[in-house]
């Protein structure tokens, strides 16, 4: 606090007199104590209080620093004098130091700009990685599905194939069991049938099976009907040769 901000403002009753006070400070340099540095002269803009700078009142006039800057009132200085060239220095100091500022702003502005399109640009390169990847995600949960049913559909064929499997051998097994149950009951029926037949075809035959259990009387063993049509046919048949013999004698 205390510091001079450097700047100050200046009213006038009428708007014509401030316009000539700003045409002549802006042709010409006006100082305002010693120190070589004009008065750059503006249209008044509302400006923020700062925390620097005092009012004139507020001034301690016994410092040396303010002695030495009032030595000399305000002025105008000389066409090619001394003074007239270092403000001159200071004008194009300050004049330099506004385009400055303007060329910044407009620096500024454009890489704003830039930094706006870059960041869209970004943006933009950012959502379509995130599509990438959720379509990346989606192809892999739609392959990871595809192998489930797949899985599963092997899985079902295979127990329905073990299924007609077990089937099939469960019916192969039932027909057997039933061809051997109709061999047996062939044999028992065989077996448990009465004796018969001519004495020349028994006894033509070898084998005789003695039975006393009825009545004492012998009865010879059953066969299976195939094999007993065929010793008959053949048991007719050489009966026929003999009668065919004893006739050709005769």
């Amino acid at each position: 606090r205390g510091k001079s901000t450097g700047e100050g403002i200046v009213e006038y009753k009428n708007k014509p007199s401030a316009s000539a006070a700003l045409k002549h400070c802006s042709e010409k340099c006006f100082f305002l104590d010693s120190s070589l540095r004009p008065c750059f002269v503006e249209p008044y803009t509302y400006q923020d209080n700062n925390s620097d700078g005092l009012s004139e009142k507020l001034i301690n006039k016994k410092i040396p620093e303010f002695l030495k800057s009032r030595q000399q009132g305000p002025r105008f200085a000389d066409q090619g004098s001394f003074e007239h060239e270092y403000g001159q220095r200071w004008k194009h100091m300050h004049e330099m130091y506004k385009q400055k500022v303007e060329a910044l702003k407009r620096d500024m502005v454009m890489e704003e700009e830039k930094l706006e399109a870059q960041m869209e640009f970004a943006r933009h390169e950012h959502e379509i990685e995130q599509l990438r990847e959720q379509l990346r995600m989606r192809e892999q949960d739609k392959d990871r599905k595809k192998a489930e049913w797949e899985m599963k559909e092997r899985f079902v064929n295979e127990s329905r194939e073990r299924l007609q499997m077990q089937m099939s051998d469960q019916r192969m097994g039932f027909q057997g069991n039933n061809s051997f149950n109709n061999r047996n009951n062939s044999f028992d029926m065989m077996n448990q049938g009465g004796g018969g037949g001519g004495g020349n075809r028994n006894n033509s035959f070898g084998g005789e099976v003695r039975d006393y259990g009825h009545g004492g009387q012998k009865r010879q063993s059953r066969f299976d009907n195939h094999e007993m049509n065929q010793m008959n046919q053949q048991q007719d048949q050489q009966q026929g040769q003999q009668q065919q013999q004893q006739q050709h004698h005769q």
